[in-house]
């Protein structure tokens, strides 16, 4: 919903979804992991990080099937490893933590915190959950695919400084975050990610982006964008008129920002999957305090 940075602290707050990653892992006595599809060897190293922490034979065959395009903003490099890490945990009856799998996918690379089954607000470059903002909202998100790749780990590299002013309105947007998930005010989470939508716009130039803002106002919806991709569209409530939803997709379609979809927000039944731990992660202080792992932090 909301990326950037404020204090020197980089950050993200997680919109979790309904599409995801699966995996299947067992043992190999060749002692080397083989992960299919080739692409992607980013699950396969934190496997590799998971089975040396547990004390297991480094051996094993791991099969990932995901729904999430890549590199469009989405989290897929972090849903494989999430899920890869969670397979293998089951097949060795290990109980993994929340904060073990960040840890090792943002060895890797930036990574998302989508291990925690809440809205959390997140480092993606140290892997630490920095507050527990509240449950998963039920709303949907009307949008658009987007065209190209973003690489995560160079856009995390090569992304310009946020400035004063632009930090500012990112603590403005996580205020709107906390009312939102609080009240279970979708309308404000959708003012949230169009208060980071546009400080990224502002930071990027980006055209397409500008178009998509412009037409928000227009209409009055919230938008939500890949700050690390391409993807992007508008948040309304879950039960909408289906004329509405129609015509936010011709807007879409006009505005020519690649395939539409329709993603539900929030839902996901979390004792579902296998080898999940305890969040063990009291909820944030809310107000003016961004809760960080054994410290706090202004913002």
């Amino acid at each position: 919903m909301v990326q950037g940075e404020i204090d020197g602290e980089p950050f993200l707050v997680t919109l979790p979804v309904l599409w995801g990653s699966r995996a299947s892992f067992s043992a190999s006595p060749s002692g080397r992991l083989r992960v299919w599809p080739p692409r992607c060897q980013k699950a396969g190293l934190a496997v590799q990080m998971a089975l040396a922490a547990w004390g297991v034979p480094p051996g094993g065959e791991l099969v990932i099937q995901s729904a999430l395009p890549v590199g469009k903003g989405m989290a897929s490099s972090t849903a494989d490893m999430v899920a890869a890490v969670r397979a293998a945990a089951a097949y060795y009856g290990v109980t993994v933590r929340a904060r073990d799998l960040a840890r090792w996918a943002s060895t890797v690379e930036p990574s998302d915190g989508i291990m925690y089954p809440f809205v959390a607000a997140f480092n993606p470059v140290a892997g630490r959950l920095l507050e527990r903002l509240g449950p998963v909202p039920r709303a949907l998100v009307v949008g658009a695919i987007g065209s190209g790749r973003v690489n995560t780990a160079h856009h995390l590299r090569t992304r310009r400084p946020y400035s004063p002013a632009h930090q500012a309105r990112l603590k403005d947007a996580l205020s709107c975050v906390r009312r939102g998930l609080f009240h279970r005010d979708v309308a404000a989470l959708g003012e949230a990610g169009l208060i980071s939508a546009e400080v990224q716009y502002e930071r990027t130039g980006d055209a397409a982006l500008g178009r998509l803002i412009e037409a928000a106002h227009e209409l009055g919806v919230g938008v939500m964008v890949g700050h690390t991709g391409t993807v992007r569209g508008w948040l309304v409530p879950r039960h909408v008129p289906p004329s509405l939803l129609h015509r936010l997709e011709q807007r879409l379609r006009m505005l020519d920002l690649g395939p539409c979809y329709r993603l539900e927000i929030g839902g996901v039944p979390q004792d579902s999957l296998s080898g999940r731990g305890a969040a063990d992660v009291p909820l944030g202080a809310g107000g003016a305090l961004l809760a960080v792992e054994g410290r706090q932090r202004h913002v």
